[in-house]
């Protein structure tokens, strides 16, 4: 593993609750670490990323087919070579404190489970990547905001991860992780000293690695990690937009909008562009049942940066683009807040005041039963979710804006600013969980089986390490299949339809 030491004390954590990891154990060393598995460039693709010190500068992988020994890498592997880059940190000037090291490998074979080693110079970890037959069934984990600023409350981010894999069943089970920004922060200080941003990567990255080794990201870029992503994500960006991705996976699209590093609108136009045309060939391929969106600043939650105006801004034209091309999901992170919308179709009539679109169209779809439980029935909106946050940002104390004045974090009200298209759940939790039960983090599971889409919401507590469904969304589209017949041979009992 990256870390012997550390890699025990995580695999207890999944069974028992985190204590803080001392930043200590995260110094460069020639061993890799801070490993990163994306999707470069389409699901039978992979995209490695890691870092060492600066005395090794072999940038390699080697993959085998099934399990391996570390003699088959020698005889029988793969072998791809990447680059590798000195990184420094402003703070630090100098010398270069790291290498980072990317390599991308394609044309892997669907159906096949694949053994890794990835370092140099006789510095390895191993691992193992699945290239799935890829179904119209899959199991995605969502994580927002790990966003790791003080070593003493790092349980959060290691408790969250532990959770996520009991609630799926196993790492195994997930296809891929989606990550909706701020995996590090740049004030991440030990001793009122800053930590460099290496070191930040390994501390966040690190715990990663020992849940889901293997598990490929898809991650929009947030506020506090942005300038890192040209150099850390091994993803091949469509005409150099860094941070903005792409994957069709099954019956699933995926594209991906990254932050500018503020919430001024302004900056977003060749990214809404590129979001734009990327959907609207998705949607003449014909091809995928489901369109997800994964940003960071967010237009419809119940924080304090949906308010300002570049966030109305961003409704409007996010909430166009997915009105003209179908989009399903929006998953936001940024507020570290719990929010679920109606399904919202923007109509484009404009503003009446500064809170919503008159005539946008606050659906309230039929509804239809399935296994016991009450699914939207082809609702043709867009669902806007935040997830909270996976990390120790909850219960700070911190001052947010509201439309109802400004109030402490614990005391913040549950509204959506924009729009008045808030649903309560099952449990009535309308608002912000962050705030009303200090010191929780969250995480989303969404599993996919055809025309069915169910996503779940937990809380993690952070004394025991516990997980717990705060709300849920089901959704059921009917879908024909390529004979003709309703979606999956479903015997659905029709509720209501308006």
């Amino acid at each position: 593993m990256i870390r012997s030491v550390l890699a025990v004390f995580l695999f207890a954590a999944v069974v028992s609750p985190a204590a803080a990891i001392s930043v200590d154990a995260y110094a460069i060393t020639p061993s890799p670490a801070a490993v990163m598995v994306t999707f470069a460039d389409g699901y039978e693709s992979r995209g490695f990323s890691w870092q060492t010190d600066t005395s090794v500068a072999e940038s390699e992988v080697r993959l085998v087919p099934g399990a391996a020994s570390p003699d088959d890498f020698e005889s029988t592997s793969l072998v791809y070579t990447g680059s590798c880059v000195p990184v420094g940190d402003s703070r630090f000037p100098g010398a270069a404190i790291a290498n980072c090291h990317k390599v991308i490998v394609k044309g892997l074979k669907r159906g096949t489970a694949y053994s890794y080693r990835i370092g140099g110079a006789g510095h390895y970890v191993y691992g193992r990547t699945d290239v799935r037959n890829v179904a119209d069934r899959l199991t995605i984990v969502n994580l927002n905001d790990a966003q790791q600023k003080d070593p003493a409350k790092s349980a959060c981010w290691v408790n969250s991860l532990a959770a996520s894999v009991r609630a799926v069943g196993g790492s195994s089970c997930v296809d891929f992780i989606i990550n909706g920004g701020d995996l590090f922060d740049q004030n991440l200080k030990v001793n009122d000293a800053y930590v460099s941003v290496p070191v930040k990567w390994g501390f966040v990255l690190d715990p990663v690695f020992a849940f889901y080794n293997g598990v490929p990201f898809v991650s929009s870029s947030g506020n506090h990690d942005f300038r890192e992503y040209g150099t850390r994500m091994p993803i091949e960006y469509p005409a150099n937009l860094i941070g903005c991705e792409s994957l069709d996976y099954g019956n699933v699209h995926i594209a991906t909008m990254p932050n500018t590093g503020s919430d001024n609108y302004s900056g977003y136009a060749d990214y809404l562009n590129w979001l734009e045309s990327d959907l609207a060939a998705n949607v003449a391929k014909g091809t995928s049942v489901w369109r997800i969106v994964c940003v960071h600043f967010g237009p419809y939650t119940t924080g304090d940066h949906a308010q300002t105006t570049g966030g109305k801004e961003l409704a409007k034209r996010l909430g166009g683009i997915c009105a003209a091309n179908r989009v399903d999901l929006v998953l936001q992170a940024h507020d570290h807040t719990f929010s679920k919308t109606l399904p919202y179709r923007w109509s484009g009539a404009g503003w009446a005041n500064a809170a919503q679109d008159p005539a946008a169209i606050n659906l309230a779809p039929a509804t239809c039963e399935y296994a016991g439980e009450i699914w939207d029935k082809d609702p043709e909106g867009t669902y806007y979710l935040s997830c909270g946050s996976a990390g120790h940002r909850v219960g700070e104390g911190v001052q947010y804006a509201n439309l109802n004045g400004t109030h402490p974090y614990n005391a913040r009200l549950p509204v959506i600013a924009i729009g008045k298209i808030a649903v309560a759940s099952k449990w009535g939790n309308v608002g912000d969980p962050a705030s009303s039960d200090l010191g929780r983090s969250m995480f989303g599971v969404m599993r996919i089986d055809g025309g069915r889409l169910a996503y779940d919401f937990y809380m993690v507590d952070q004394d025991n390490g516990s997980h717990v469904l705060y709300d849920k969304l089901r959704i059921f589209k009917t879908v024909a299949a390529s004979d003709g017949t309703s979606a999956s041979g479903l015997t659905l009992n029709l509720v209501h339809a308006n």
